[in-house]
């Protein structure tokens, strides 16, 4: 046992420690006289906006009657505005550096001479990882003198310096680890560049969505002072990373400080992209799947159950009795929570294509083997698609369940159920159609594009159309075009959606088992044609 924790120290040490990948991409990108130059340029705009902003700032500080306290707050929004400004560069920096780290070496066919050699998944990403997270710090070492004004004149401290750009760091390390996937899916440059800097966007987005929620909170509720209580996604933002530096929450009546979660968060994102990224490049799959399917049941029942301790504690407040028997207006408490799952189980259609399809044109573990087998559920082959799909969703409904249930001791009704047997039956359509089209068409990638665009098809398509022509001010008790719309049970415009959900789960399940039967009876024939392909050369010789 010691000496098996022994090896796997070592091998980690080596894995982290003089990655032999990180130093040959450490030695190509400071290669000639380019990354000086780009350095200079960067230190040039970030000096001479930050000269702007104070010149400004000082000219405000020198009317009269400003006071000190008018000053000190103009000096506090310098620095926030430099972390700013740090955080903008950041988020253009670190995607761009990785996004064709992976894909250009695929390109020029390289990546295969790196995988014959002894080099584990893991051991290629962390030191492409490392290689380009090294550049991060290297820009925010590179703003020190600027930061250190900040200090220096009375705008910030340095412990506040130390901690935003610790923030930084880690925001920039979760950019590097979504480009860092998006490199692995990506079959060309352009679209790697692409599909990084648009989940930079969204991540962007949401973060910032978060972490401005949690600042009101913290300006207008509570205050404003040094070492303010706030919820941990305040620190989520690489905008916000001024104001969110001296934030804590409180975990079991300590207060632990929100940079030092935010550490712990960006790790475990990075290890399910890193997880992702290895299952693509390996070339059997293995371990890497099983990792990433394990960890991906783990990281949803737990952040299921987090959102439902936190959903059902602010229905509590609006609707404090037993959530059995009231909710708002005639919809449950329960079908309110089950509403509200099923639009969080919508990202599922971002790995659906790679769950629900097969090929006949890749390696072996992308052929047929099956429709539903417990025991392929971690292996990534197609028999294990479906139980993977029920229990992704079994971890979300039952972990939002029973987070509700352990915080607040309130069981969900039978509403929620409904909701989830709708979520159920909506993504088993889904897979059937991945199935059937899969069935049809013997290319892997375009089978996942046309399901892909299936999804979007019948989904996000007809919204705005059925906004535009069925109106949102119609009456509800009347026929429309809505009631044609396969999430018309979740979108809010029924004022009793439970039996439409009943009804629309009996339709679509009806619809998944006659499409799975076509699909499955294509399959078993084209496979039958292949083996007979594969046998009359034996039995003409």
């Amino acid at each position: 046992m010691a000496s098996a924790i022994g090896a796997w120290m070592v091998a980690n040490r080596d894995v982290y420690i003089g990655n032999a990948t990180a130093m040959r991409d450490f030695r190509v990108q400071l290669r000639g006289n380019r990354s000086v130059l780009l350095f200079g340029l960067y230190l040039f705009v970030l000096i001479g906006v930050a000269l702007i902003v104070y010149s400004s700032t000082s000219g405000m500080s020198g009317m009269s009657g400003v006071t000190i306290v008018d000053a000190q707050s103009h000096l506090k929004q310098f620095y926030e505005t430099t972390m700013g400004l740090l955080g903008l560069t950041v988020c253009i920096v670190a995607p761009g550096l990785t996004a064709t780290s992976i894909v250009a070496e695929r390109q020029r066919q390289s990546i295969d001479l790196v995988f014959s050699a002894p080099v584990t998944p893991k051991y290629y990403l962390v030191g492409k990882m490392i290689s380009s997270f090294r550049y991060t710090w290297m820009l925010l070492v590179l703003s020190l003198p600027v930061t250190a004004a900040s200090v220096v004149l009375g705008g910030a401290s340095w412990a506040d310096v130390l901690v935003a750009y610790i923030l930084l760091s880690l925001q920039g390390l979760i950019l590097t680890a979504f480009a860092l996937l998006m490199s692995a899916v990506s079959p060309k440059p352009v679209g790697a560049i692409i599909w990084s800097y648009a989940a930079s966007l969204l991540y962007n987005i949401g973060a910032y969505a978060a972490s401005s929620t949690a600042l009101a909170t913290l300006r207008y509720g509570r205050g404003g002072g040094a070492g303010s209580e706030a919820p941990c996604f305040v620190a989520l933002s690489p905008w916000t990373v001024g104001e969110a530096a001296r934030t804590y929450m409180t975990l079991g009546g300590h207060q632990v400080p929100n940079w030092l979660i935010m550490a712990v968060v960006s790790l475990l994102i990075v290890k399910i992209c890193l997880l992702g990224a290895g299952a693509l490049l390996s070339p059997s799959g293995g371990k890497e799947v099983v990792g990433l399917r394990i960890h991906a049941l783990l990281y949803t029942a737990t952040l299921s159950g987090i959102a439902g301790w936190m959903a059902w504690e602010y229905l509590c407040h609006i609707a404090p009795t037993s959530f059995s028997s009231s909710g708002i207006g005639s919809v449950t408490g329960s079908a309110i929570c089950g509403i509200m799952v099923s639009w969080v189980a919508m990202p599922i259609f971002l790995f659906m294509p790679f769950v629900g399809c097969f090929g006949f044109d890749r390696e072996r573990r992308y052929m047929p083997n099956g429709v539903f087998s417990i025991r392929h559920l971690l292996d990534g082959t197609p028999a294990g698609g479906f139980p993977f799909l029920l229990s992704m969703l079994l971890c979300l409904f039952g972990g939002f369940a029973f987070g509700g249930w352990y915080h607040m001791r309130i069981g969900v009704s039978f509403d929620f159920w409904i909701f989830a047997i709708y979520s159920f039956t909506l993504w088993f359509f889904f897979w059937s159609l991945a199935r059937l089209v899969s069935s049809l068409v013997n290319n892997l990638k375009t089978s996942r594009v046309l399901v892909f665009s299936g999804f979007m098809f019948l989904v996000v398509m007809p919204y705005p159309f059925l906004l535009a022509v069925a109106g949102i001010d119609l009456d509800i008790n009347k026929m429309s075009l809505w009631d044609l719309y396969i999430l018309e049970p979740i979108t809010g415009r029924r004022a009793e959606p439970i039996p439409k959900a009943i009804l629309f789960s009996a339709i679509l399940f009806g619809l998944a088992v006659v499409i799975t039967a076509i699909g499955e009876s294509r399959t078993r024939t084209k496979l039958k044609s292949m083996r007979n392909y594969d046998e009359r050369p034996y039995q003409a010789a």
